[in-house]
């Protein structure tokens, strides 16, 4: 008796077991084996601008991930959802004047083609390639993000836009913008320098810089009734 309660003691431990093991592969990998695609990395936005003194540089390292969903879903069979998690890349153009680089939905897009990769490869071979892949490429044009600075930094309401093209117009004689470079990296996600720039930010989350609730075409001061604390940290608390 003893002998046949130790044997079924074993069965009992091998199916729990297998059980387990089985639990753990289908919450792992069940929604791979479904179909589910999902991938990530971490990028950097680097803007280089040449000054009188000298070329200055700065960025901000953010986490991008991409979901897929598979064709038999009938509601988004193929449609990509990105989410990024960061905050912008900003540099200090000359003392106390800065120079910043607003987040929007195009940063995965901005990674998928600044590396030009073959007009071949899909979507997966593209993301498969900037999850496990690092290097450096170059933001073209009509990419860029949008450049805005603030008159005074302790004013969210003096924020106003910057001409990638015409630097000098705001920041003076000798200032333009060389490049934007974007780095797919191993660094981890930048978290608080922006805030300490920028301190009324953690007020705005919700909130638009001109003190309004939600955008209006009527707003005196449209750039400041478009932005909140979320067009430069996702998310904003």
């Amino acid at each position: 008796m003893i002998i046949e309660g130790g044997l079924a003691l074993r069965r009992s431990n091998k199916v729990i077991v297998i059980v387990i093991t089985a639990a753990l592969a289908v919450w792992f990998l069940g929604p791979r084996l479904l179909g589910f695609r999902s991938w990530g990395w971490h990028q950097k936005l680097v803007l280089e601008v040449n000054t009188p003194g000298g070329l200055v540089s700065g960025g901000s390292t953010i986490s991008a991930a991409i979901s897929m969903a598979p064709k038999w879903v009938p509601t988004n069979a193929g449609n990509l959802h990105g989410t990024i998690r960061g905050e912008s890349s900003f540099v200090e153009v000359s003392p106390g004047r800065y120079l910043f680089a607003l987040l929007n939905d195009r940063e995965t897009e901005r990674a998928m083609v600044s590396f030009h990769f073959k007009a071949s490869e899909t979507s997966s071979q593209i993301f498969s390639a900037l999850s496990t892949e690092h290097g450096t490429g170059f933001v073209p044009y009509s990419l860029y993000p949008e450049l805005v600075t603030f008159d005074d930094l302790s004013d969210p309401k003096s924020v106003r836009e910057v001409d990638p093209h015409n630097l000098e117009a705001t920041f003076g004689p000798g200032v333009s913008l060389k490049r934007i470079a974007l780095e797919v990296t191993r660094e981890r996600v930048t978290a608080g320098p922006i805030e300490e720039i920028l301190k009324w930010l953690p007020d705005y989350c919700g909130i638009r810089f001109d003190g309004a609730r939600s955008g209006t075409l009527s707003a005196s001061n449209r750039l400041a009734n478009s932005l909140s604390s979320g067009a430069f940290k996702i998310p904003c608390r």
